[in-house]
């Protein structure tokens, strides 16, 4: 099978054809300038194909963990180890989408979900280029950098050589962690009204004594063989327990709104139970997540664990849960909710409790503590007064990213 002459092979055949002419009929200027086009296209020839030869290129992250709203720094380095110069070197490198970086010309990409950094430069021979630039970490989730792809050809733009860079960093983004004013110091239940310094939720195999009713108290508490030597109601109190175990269940089916989801309070959402999560674990209180969202199609549950890594683990969760999944809260309270031992309490996050939640937390409260954190917004409804042991109240803020602190009304 013939091979066809490129575009390269015809203009050299057609100057050499020329340079041999020339010096057949003497005419210098002629063979001169059909010899001088031969070496020209063989140069650019030659360039076009040796241009990214020993071309490397090589990025690099700061961190790979970060908390959001920092800023971690963002290197690229290209090295052109070899004679060869390079007029022109265009690199396109796939950075996320959502995530603004400074110090560089991003584009998006209409036909993939991340943005494209875009760097062009010249190099020399044995030359190395930096490039350094800034990543603001002001969205939580899991983001890839790269692949790369690079450009260059001869000096003209005539003819190009692209190449592909296979390798990625990826970069894990915390949901913001706020701090709790006033502190959700733990009281009998793990957000009462009555605060106290010393941690309250009691074993109940260890009876300490006994007090007067207050309003509050679980009917379940009620010392009645106390109660009826005396003319007052008498609860029993409990030895303060040393391994505290917390299950909290956020729900991240907002309402929809004109038929739209109001993504913004979701990603709020997260915050308030990363920010819990996280004060829950410096008090030394063994947390566990339950969620309505998925990761990787998978339903997002970690039970109550007092381990080094349980803080760790349940931001990273929260770093990467999808908000879209099939279970609803009510759903989850019932299947996860009847795998609990005694001695277990439960904290509900949510923008709206509905009908179904609400009758799925009455019946998990027969056996259990249940403390709500209503996110309250227009989209959602709190839960009814009485519903569950103890409440506490979170307004959404269009601006709760620029602010340091959650405020907690009882």
């Amino acid at each position: 099978m013939r091979r066809r002459l490129s575009a390269e092979g015809w203009a050299a055949a057609l100057l050499l054809g020329l340079a041999v002419i020339g010096w057949c009929v003497g005419s210098i200027h002629l063979a001169l300038c059909g010899t001088l086009g031969v070496v020209v296209v063989l140069l650019l020839w030659v360039w076009q194909r040796a241009c990214l030869t020993n071309v490397s290129f090589r990025r690099t992250l700061s961190h790979e963990r970060a908390m959001f709203g920092e800023e971690i720094t963002l290197s690229i380095e290209i090295v052109n180890d070899k004679v060869l110069p390079l007029t022109w070197l265009h690199v396109e490198d796939g950075v996320p989408q959502v995530l603004r970086i400074r110090g560089g010309t991003v584009e998006d990409d209409t036909s993939h979900v991340a943005a494209v950094l875009h760097l062009l430069v010249p190099m020399l021979p044995f030359a190395r280029v930096r490039r350094r630039m800034v990543v603001e970490c002001d969205r939580r989730g899991a983001y890839t950098f790269g692949p790369a792809r690079l450009e260059s050809g001869d000096p003209i733009a005539y003819g190009r050589r692209r190449m592909r860079c296979e390798g990625t960093d990826r970069l894990l983004v915390y949901p913001k962690v706020f701090a709790l004013q006033p502190p959700a110091i733990a009281s009998r239940m793990l957000f009462g009204d009555q605060r106290s310094p010393a941690v309250l939720l009691g074993d109940p195999s260890r009876v300490a004594g006994v007090r007067e009713y207050v309003l509050g108290d679980p009917l379940r508490h009620i010392d009645w063989r106390a109660t009826a030597r005396t003319a007052s109601v008498l609860v029993r109190v409990y030895e303060p327990t040393t391994a505290l175990r917390v299950a909290v269940f956020v729900d991240l089916r907002v309402p929809r709104v004109e038929g739209q989801a109001a993504a913004d309070l979701d990603e709020f959402t997260i915050a308030v139970a990363a920010s819990f999560i996280s004060d829950l674990a410096a008090r030394g209180v063994g947390v566990g997540l339950f969620t309505t969202g998925s990761l990787d199609g998978r339903r997002v549950t970690y039970p109550p664990s007092a381990s080094a890594s349980a803080l760790t683990d349940t931001l990273e969760l929260l770093a990467r849960v999808s908000t879209v999944g099939r279970t609803t809260l009510a759903e989850l309270l019932v299947s996860e909710g009847r795998r609990f031992a005694s001695g277990v309490s439960v904290v509900v996050i949510a923008a709206h409790f509905s009908e179904p939640t609400v009758e799925a937390i009455a019946d998990l409260r027969r056996r259990l503590p249940i403390s709500s954190i209503w996110v309250g917004s227009d989209r959602g409804a709190p839960p009814p007064a009485g519903t569950v042991d103890a409440r506490e109240e979170v307004a959404y803020v269009e601006d709760w990213k620029q602010r340091d602190t959650l405020e907690l009304v009882g």
